[in-house]
């Protein structure tokens, strides 16, 4: 599984010939669809509860770099900014007939997902991320945050939602931040059968939204569009006619969630420096997986982005299933490497380490891997933006991966993104 940045140089900001113009930014065909061969299921991020997402923002307070940690307006789930234009992906008065840009954004990538040429792969949208803080606070704004990541859910035809909620310790003491994460997540595993229910009834409604943009165009303006709506009206046809795929829900944590009570660094190395101070995140699956783990069908691990530790990665697997209470945990667990470049000071452990521990997760019937991130900003990330490509592909003979919970069946899109043409070889 890889996460997606919907920034970078894969990305587009403005495209007359689709709904939205990509306000919100959309993805490149081509560039996407290299990005995502090696992969058998994509998180698409960020999603937002916060009104203004920062990135170089530390810590809940007022001396930079920690910031503040307002409550979610419970209002929006944005994209971006709350002050850019359309910046909310959905919100009450959202419909599917009328999609905000973030909607056709994420669309897009689900359905390039599942036509790929190479197969079909799944595609979830993340809610959080390490530069979103707002916090949910209580039971009664987790529920409502659910409802809304759940049309985002039905108004894209994404295969579920992933939390990349990433400060919920500190945020427990400034509110009811567990109250409010096991709300979301009971909350949306009910929201989401109603989605199922619907799923036909909204690609109705999808399409016919669809028909009005179109209809609604001059003759040379739709000759410019035949592309885009000739394929999201042929693929919305399969939408329906394939089975629901399973809603997943997945949880983005890190490392330290499950550790024994008389040993915090046992997933270091003997080599390894040991801080000075444990992380006030250590044990934070224990308020967590037992109200709530029963419901989540997937967990990826971020081991990495922690300076001057060596971190056994075994260790780390073995810790979840030890220390969790669920032995039905480790078939959920995807270990999560980052090549290149990390935050925080952290050393990538290299290309060879990663494929050990990819297989000893596979031998002992762990989940699989995750990478952060499938496309690294090479502005940003020079060495990452090459090296995690490298990575992904080399996983593949390791992991074999599969497309999980079943595919159906799937036109192939051409190289350019589109329904392939006469001129194309037809293949699902």
């Amino acid at each position: 599984m890889g996460y997606l940045e919907n920034w970078g140089p894969a990305i587009k900001w403005w495209d007359n010939n689709m709904p939205g113009n990509c306000l919100m930014g959309c993805f490149k065909n081509e560039a996407l669809l290299e990005t995502m061969k090696s992969y058998s299921a994509l998180n698409y991020g960020f999603a937002f509860l916060t009104q203004n997402p920062d990135p170089d923002q530390d810590g809940c307070g007022t001396k930079s770099p920690a910031g503040p940690c307002p409550e979610w307006d419970g209002q929006n789930i944005y994209l971006a900014k709350s002050g850019k234009a359309d910046s909310a992906a959905v919100n009450s008065g959202t419909t599917i007939d009328k999609p905000t840009s973030s909607v056709v954004a994420v669309t897009e990538v689900v359905r390039m997902g599942r036509m790929h040429p190479d197969g079909p792969k799944r595609v979830k949208i993340v809610l959080g991320g390490w530069s979103d803080y707002a916090r949910l606070a209580s039971a009664e704004k987790g529920a409502a945050a659910a409802k809304l990541m759940a049309k985002f859910v039905a108004h894209t035809f994404a295969d579920g939602v992933d939390m990349d909620m990433e400060h919920l310790t500190p945020y427990a003491t400034m509110g009811k931040e567990w109250e409010g994460f096991a709300s979301f997540v009971t909350t949306l595993r009910s929201e989401f059968d109603e989605v199922a229910k619907n799923w036909v009834s909204n690609v109705a409604a999808k399409k016919a939204g669809l028909d009005s943009w179109y209809n609604s165009m001059e003759d040379w303006a739709k000759g410019n569009v035949k592309d885009y709506y000739q394929t999201t009206a042929k693929y919305l046809d399969e939408v329906a006619s394939n089975p629901v795929p399973h809603l997943e829900i997945s949880w983005c944590t890190r490392f330290n969630a499950f550790l024994p009570a008389n040993n915090s660094w046992n997933y270091l190395y003997e080599d390894s420096i040991i801080p000075n101070a444990t992380y006030e995140t250590d044990n934070e699956g224990q308020n967590l997986w037992p109200q709530v783990g029963h419901m989540i069908d997937t967990v990826n691990i971020m081991a990495y982005d922690a300076g001057g530790i060596h971190i056994n990665m075994e260790t780390v697997m073995q810790n979840f299933v030890a220390f969790s209470g669920d032995p039905d945990i480790a078939a959920k667990m995807n270990i999560g490497f980052e090549a290149g470049e990390q935050a925080a000071g952290g050393v990538w452990e290299g290309l060879e380490a990663d494929k050990q521990f990819a297989k000893f997760a596979k031998d002992n019937q762990f989940g699989g891997a995750m990478i952060w991130a499938a496309n690294p900003n090479p502005a940003q990330q020079p060495k990452g933006s090459t090296l995690c490509p490298e990575l992904a592909a080399a996983l593949v003979d390791v992991l074999e991966p599969e497309y999980a919970w079943g595919a159906g069946d799937w036109t192939k899109c051409n190289s350019a993104g589109w329904w392939p043409s006469s001129e194309d070889v037809i293949s699902v």
